[in-house]
């Protein structure tokens, strides 16, 4: 349940478009009131996790005015959102269309080519999107992810640094670059940057996940635990940070912390197969048999993979 595979490229659909909503404001003066209420209701939906009502609203307003980018660049980034990436790409490139000249629809239509796998379309976009917009550090960072994702790393990191250059307050910017940093194993270099992401985004989560894990490469496990346990302090609703706790508890070999941590975020994510299976086996290391035969036990509940369940029951039976 750790974050992704450490040092992936940055899932930043989320934070760093989703302009849609953004850009709603400017455009609102021009549109009927009807089609300006629509977008709002799409907005308000969208705020509270209501992505299919905000999708319905979005729907609703370029029907009524197929004319209105901020509705389809809106529509686009929600359905990227929900992770639906030809659905995304077909509404913003309607507000493509609409309006060529606006870089944000075009470093969403970079993000959402690279998250669909498509990299040449999405450095097609990323370049477009530097030319149109050379002081903005996300279109740095959508055009690296794209060249990161085509297997051509020097070339993201290149872009990356120019995106700091441009823009350094971009804590994005920071976090992704110390996930290359982190992929070339150079680990010195990848705390740097995830302690300016931090710096200049106290509540970024990944990035405090991620520069645990290098001072855990580093030999640092105290340090981990520190980092990882503020991560708890700032999210204590996140599931996955209470696991990565855990897991530096384990390698530290406190179960009884570990066991405790795992709890929590089983808690969190009753359905999450590998905090579960964790908890169990730090059970089992306790001799605590009882729980541990619970624990592999929902574990069976948790997965369809015929071979984990094969040996979740030879658990369960020595357990006992």
């Amino acid at each position: 349940m750790a974050r992704s595979v450490k040092f992936s490229p940055t899932k930043v659909w989320v934070a760093l478009v989703l302009l849609g909503s953004a850009a709603v404001t400017s455009a609102l003066a021009a549109d009927s009131r009807e089609v300006a209420r629509l977008i709002q209701e799409g907005d308000r939906a969208y705020h509270q996790g209501n992505l299919t009502r905000s999708i319905e609203s979005y729907k609703e307003a370029v029907k009524q005015d197929p004319t209105n980018h901020a509705a389809f660049l809106s529509l686009g980034a929600t359905y990227g959102e929900k992770g639906d990436w030809d659905m995304a790409i077909a509404n913003l490139k309607k507000a493509y269309l609409l309006s060529p000249s606006k870089p944000e629809v075009t470093i969403d239509l970079c993000l959402a080519y690279s998250e669909k796998g498509d990299f040449d379309q999405a450095i097609f976009y990323g370049r477009e999107a530097v030319q149109k917009s050379p002081t903005r550090g996300s279109a740095y960072l959508a055009l690296g992810l794209a060249y990161e994702g085509a297997g051509e790393p020097d070339k993201a990191m290149v872009l990356y640094k120019k995106g700091v250059s441009v823009d350094p307050k971009n804590a994005e910017l920071f976090l992704t670059q110390g996930n290359l940093y982190g992929k070339q194993d150079d680990f010195a270099n990848a705390a740097k940057a995830y302690e300016k992401a931090i710096a200049l985004d106290p509540q970024s989560v990944y990035a405090y996940s991620n520069l645990a894990y290098v001072h855990q490469q580093r030999g640092a496990p105290e340090k981990a635990l520190a980092v990882l346990a503020k991560a708890c302090e700032i999210a204590p609703s996140d599931a996955v940070v209470w696991y990565d706790l855990g897991a530096a508890y384990g390698k530290k070999g406190d179960l009884g912390k570990a066991i405790e941590c795992y709890d929590k975020s089983l808690k969190l994510d009753p359905k999450n197969y590998k905090a579960c299976l964790s908890l169990a086996m730090a059970y089992e290391k306790k001799r605590d048999l009882e729980n541990a035969a619970m624990h592999y036990t929902k574990c069976l509940s948790l997965t369809d993979d015929p071979r984990l369940k094969e040996a979740l029951l030879r658990q369960i039976t020595r357990s006992d």
